[in-house]
């Protein structure tokens, strides 16, 4: 197997890392304009949702560090269903808050897409660094 130079796995590292400081830092800043710019019951959606995709991020982050360091053994099952299992809970989740209508739904959506938007920003900064290279 080809394993990345120690320089690409230190630049994976820090997109990882700042990508999940980045999704922290958007759920509270999202949070206020949302408050500002609907209501508090949006901004709570929003907040919630927000909780939801960084709790997947991580979910999927270690998901993946497991599935790279058993990449030279056999990977055990528990490890697909850890892969799968943030998905079908965030499935049930949005389907008993549409349902039930506790929370808006545009304000959770709005609070999952900040992953969405934590890539977009991590992808404009690297350009950035790349481009001053």
């Amino acid at each position: 197997m080809n394993e990345l130079p120690q320089a690409e796995r230190a630049l994976l590292a820090g997109a990882e890392r700042r990508l999940g400081l980045l999704i922290l830092a958007l759920i509270p800043l999202g949070t206020l304009v949302v408050a500002w710019q609907w209501s508090g019951a949006v901004a709570a959606a929003f907040a919630f949702g927000g909780m939801l995709a960084y709790g997947n991020y991580c979910w999927v982050v270690a998901v993946v560090d497991t599935l790279m360091k058993a990449q030279r053994a056999r990977v055990p099952r528990r490890t697909y269903l850890k892969l799968f299992l943030p998905l079908a809970l965030l499935v049930a989740v949005l389907y008993v808050i549409f349902s039930r209508s506790w929370l808006s739904v545009a304000g959770v959506l709005g609070g999952l897409f900040l992953l969405v938007w934590g890539i977009l920003m991590e992808l404009v900064y690297e350009i950035i660094l790349a481009v001053r290279r």
